[in-house]
């Protein structure tokens, strides 16, 4: 039984290197071409797209499950044939993102790219190899968490779930140059700001400052800890209005103020800004400027009349590349900034808590 499942496993190999030779055109019986391995390569790269969406979705559906299952196949052809090869580490990690990919287009089963990850984390051939395999295990151990239990949760859609980011947790600081460093720390940097915790905040930026600090992610968290850090502060930025002026912060003082991040491209914004024209005209003492992140000043101020807003509107037409957004870590629409009587950040909020954070502010001020 030994000999026959080791000629077995000879005669699988041989089958899979001649099948490998086959897909990149090599003649049979010479010796492998220097540029074959390229050629094969050359011959992978084109499933990793996106197949192209048809109707009806079970056409789509069936595509993009051939599609995986043949990219699976060729690369584990790429690494049998070239083990060594000079995609080696990409093609590990390709197979185990399609193996992801194939169980969600099946029935969801986990158990093969469980096996693979557990296979590569015994002897991993790179470091580089050995971080992405750590990464596809925390789906394996929260899926096998999850599968421990039978308790049924009332927690509400969207909640973090706390094993997932503590093992997200642990994968960020085990691993702080990983390709998924900069993902994660998005991720850990938000539940952290959720639960007001500051250290943890630190913690994430300074590991993205010093492994990733020229990526958007760091700029990002850069702009979100000035803009926690500001609460409580005097608070005034340097805007100008759609005809050039600067808006001035004598115009406002003494006054509750609302900055709010808007663009009239998008609905949510547009209903949140009426719903802010309606709050300020039950309360006269209130003040607004509009920070609007359409294409042209043009479309903010169509936008603004359509909507019926009389309040100073701002548009520097760079998007979010802007300064202000950039600035105070905005990441999406809308995005209001509350400003007490002195001038203080009082807090901020997205539409669905702005008004509860604003009642606060426009409280009337003691004698």
């Amino acid at each position: 039984m030994r000999n026959g499942g080791r000629i077995q496993a000879v005669v699988c190999v041989v089958a899979l290197a001649g099948a490998a030779r086959a897909l990149a055109n090599e003649p049979p019986g010479g010796e492998l071409p220097v540029d074959r391995e390229q050629q094969l390569w050359e011959r992978i790269m084109p499933l990793t797209q996106p197949v192209a969406a048809t109707q009806p979705y079970e056409d789509w559906f069936e595509a993009a499950r051939r599609q995986r299952q043949v990219l699976l196949t060729r690369l584990r052809l790429y690494l049998t044939v070239y083990p060594g090869g000079a995609h080696r580490d990409e093609a590990l990690r390709l197979e185990l993102v399609t193996l992801f990919e194939l169980a969600t287009l099946r029935d969801g089963a986990l158990d093969e790219l469980c096996a693979r990850v557990e296979e590569l984390l015994r002897a991993p051939p790179s470091a580089d190899v050995g971080e992405e395999a750590a990464y596809w295990a925390i789906l394996c151990r929260h899926r096998a968490a999850r599968s421990a239990t039978s308790r049924p949760t009332s927690a509400p859609v969207g909640t973090p779930d706390p094993t997932l980011l503590s093992l997200y947790r642990e994968y960020f600081q085990t691993y702080p140059r990983s390709r998924y460093a900069p993902r994660l720390a998005d991720l850990l940097f938000a539940d952290a700001a959720r639960r007001d915790d500051r250290a943890a905040l630190q913690d994430v930026l300074t590991q993205m400052r010093t492994h990733f600090a020229d990526h958007a992610v760091t700029a990002a968290l850069e702009g979100q800890w000035r803009r926690i850090t500001a609460v409580g502060e005097s608070f005034w930025p340097a805007l100008r209005t759609l005809d050039g002026r600067e808006v001035h912060r004598s115009d406002y003082e003494g006054h509750p103020t609302l900055i709010i991040v808007w663009a009239g491209f998008d609905d949510r914004a547009c209903r949140s800004v009426q719903e802010v024209n309606h709050l300020r005209s039950t309360h006269a003492e209130l003040r607004v400027i509009g920070v609007a992140l359409d294409e042209t000043a043009a479309q903010t101020a169509t936008a603004a009349r359509e909507l019926g807003l009389d309040w100073p509107q701002c548009n520097d037409e760079l998007g979010w590349g802007g300064e202000f957004v950039r600035n105070w870590g905005v990441t999406h629409v809308p995005f209001v900034f509350i400003l007490d009587r002195a001038g203080r950040l009082v807090g901020t909020a997205t539409e669905a808590d702005w008004a509860e954070l604003a009642r606060p502010a426009l409280e009337p001020s003691p004698n």
